[in-house]
């Protein structure tokens, strides 16, 4: 062969040729068919799964920690450890949600009905509990020291300023037809007035007295020598009551309601006489 026949030749293969057409056909096929595309391996596909779901149980346990009280912040650790102890089961599907999920939410839904949410039902349960099975509380009953707003010791105060004083009685007299007249002017009612002597409880008299945060009429009788200071005024409740003896700093004390008056009887008699003095007088007003 020539030099010339050499050089003929070069000129026509040079290395930027396109490649045959065979060439051109079977790599456009393999990208055509997915020959060079790879699956990844189903071990990889479930192993990336499970971290996804174990990330999102993660978030979902720190929500419901941060939510929960002190007693339930507590009991987490312990459950969560028990989670990791034990091997989580690769699910062969993806768990669907529930309908309790979808209606409040895939945070709400753990917290409500799992241990925080437990802990709150279980004591509104029990709280319902003591108030159905507690009994009712008694009806009160006002007392007549409440009602009328006195206080024995204020009576027995009263009483013993007026024994310590000079001028126990602001009119003398036993009629009554005298020491009834004489509150006239002086107060805002007119107390009923009457005569025992009879019964053996003489009137001395009557004075005006401050207690209770009011001016009161005070009528003062004696049995054997002792006083006995009746208060009387007007009764805030209108309803009859009973009378009441106690004892008080070693005097016997009376308290009753009648006829829209309240009354309070004092003395350092025995209680016995002052029982008696107490009959003869609701039966005279």
């Amino acid at each position: 062969m020539s030099k010339d026949d050499d050089m003929h030749d070069d000129k026509h293969v040079a290395p930027n040729d396109p490649p045959t057409t065979s060439e051109t056909t079977t790599l456009g096929k393999m990208l055509r068919d997915g020959s060079l595309h790879h699956k990844a391996p189903q071990a990889l596909r479930e192993r990336l799964r499970d971290e996804l779901a174990n990330a999102e149980r993660h978030a979902v346990a720190q929500e419901t920690v941060s939510a929960s009280s002190t007693s339930d912040v507590q009991r987490e650790p312990r459950q969560d450890a028990k989670h990791e102890a034990k091997p989580e089961t690769r699910p062969s599907k993806p768990a669907k949600s529930t309908g309790t999920e979808a209606a409040w939410g895939p945070s709400l839904a753990p917290w409500l009905f799992g241990g925080a949410g437990g802990a709150i039902l279980g004591g509104l349960a029990v709280a319902m509990a003591l108030l159905v099975t507690r009994p009712p509380a008694p009806a009160q009953v006002q007392d007549p020291v409440a009602q009328t707003g006195l206080q024995p010791q204020e009576i027995v105060s009263s009483h013993v300023r007026a024994l310590l004083s000079q001028h126990p009685i602001d009119v003398i007299s036993t009629d009554q037809h005298t020491v009834k007249p004489w509150f006239n002017g002086r107060l805002d009612y007119a107390p009923p007035v009457v005569d025992l002597a009879d019964k053996g409880f003489p009137l001395a008299g009557g004075r005006l007295d401050y207690v209770g945060g009011r001016t009161v009429s005070v009528l003062i009788y004696h049995t054997d020598k002792h006083p006995i200071d009746v208060y009387v005024y007007p009764a805030r409740d209108k309803a009859s009551a009973a009378p009441m003896i106690t004892g008080s700093d070693g005097y016997a004390i009376a308290r009753w309601r009648r006829n829209g008056m309240t009354y309070w009887a004092i003395t350092d008699a025995e209680p016995s006489h002052l029982r008696v003095f107490v009959e003869a007088l609701q039966a005279a007003t």
